[in-house]
């Protein structure tokens, strides 16, 4: 199993307040290991033009966030592809192409619970039991989620999803990019727009799996403002955006934490998330932590974990998320 992510209750609640830009410690969700840490942003937003598409529009526009720990050498396609596998709620169309590597034409999350991971064009219709469909035979210009609650995009030869790095592309980033104030990118060269940035944002120049991690590195994801154009003032060209700052609260593994005593014991109720096991964790000091009850199964709604026997002493209580 590995350890995903810790969220702590004392004797009442510990309220976290919300800033433009979200830093490591903001993230909720992290995956892997080691020293280094990377952070990936997905922006959901509806297209300007939809030419080539008839992909419904995202229900909202919204833009959250995951965190990588690694060590050594790592890249996007494998910061993603592990964010991807990890959160039962994301799902994602790739192919795999033996010139240009990993390519990613739909990005999918999951906002409600039930119902079954999948998309479908009218003709055909895919699931991703893994979360990740590198078969797909759906039209990727015409798919809808099968939830229609989901947050989707999907495009080929109508708009598709972007990817940026942080400015510079060397990490160094412990807050993430700001886009600032202006809607749109500036292309380094208008007369050719292929490359540009956009606040604190650049415009990837690599593939996902040309993208080299380092600590403080930063990926975007976006969907284009229209459709590939040859016009230089086509909003795929002129258009272009990077992600706006995220929502770290929505990609939580626990929430709407609340603790406090009832009938002489200790307990915890919380929203959790289907596929991972919650354990109750009890420390004397914040150093030294001991499972109370462990391995209980999510839900998808609301949990509650109790502590029967709390000592009489002080106590400090979280609850940990471990993916099987």
């Amino acid at each position: 199993m590995k350890n995903i992510g810790l969220w702590l209750a004392l004797t009442g609640l510990v309220c976290v307040s919300s800033s433009p830009a979200v830093s490591f410690d903001n993230v909720q969700f992290w995956i892997g290991s080691g020293t280094n840490r990377a952070g990936l942003i997905i922006e959901w937003s509806t297209p300007e033009s939809t030419l080539g598409s008839t992909v419904p529009a995202p229900v909202a526009d919204k833009s959250l966030v995951w965190g990588y720990r690694f060590n050594g050498t790592a890249t996007a396609s494998e910061m993603f592809n592990a964010i991807v596998a990890a959160d039962p709620r994301l799902y994602a169309v790739e192919s795999i192409d033996p010139t240009y590597g990993t390519g990613v034409y739909g990005i999918g999350f999951h906002l409600g619970g039930g119902g079954d991971l999948g998309i479908t064009d009218g003709s055909a219709t895919n699931f991703f039991p893994n979360g990740i469909l590198t078969n797909a035979t759906v039209d990727v210009d015409a798919a809808a989620p099968l939830n229609p609650g989901d947050l989707y995009w999907s495009g080929l030869y109508g708009p598709n999803w972007e990817t940026w790095n942080e400015l510079g592309d060397a990490g160094g980033f412990a807050i993430s990019p700001d886009r600032g104030t202006n809607p749109y990118w500036t292309p380094d060269d208008p007369a050719n727009p292929y490359s540009g940035v956009h606040g604190q944002w650049e415009f990837a120049q690599q593939g996902l799996d040309g993208l080299q991690l380092t600590n403080g590195s930063w990926i975007g994801f976006t969907v284009a403002a229209g459709e590939y154009e040859f016009d230089l003032t086509a909003p795929y060209n002129a258009h272009k955006h990077a992600p706006a700052n995220p929502d770290a609260g929505i990609t939580a593994l626990v929430k709407n934490l609340t603790g406090g005593f009832q009938a002489g014991g200790w307990q915890m109720q919380f929203q959790s998330c289907t596929t991972w096991l919650y354990s109750l964790e009890r420390s004397p000091d914040f150093q030294n932590w001991t499972d109370v009850v462990s391995g209980v199964a999510g839900n998808g709604t609301g949990l509650l974990i109790a502590d029967p026997a709390p000592p009489a002493g002080q106590a400090f209580y979280r609850i940990r998320a471990d993916h099987p």
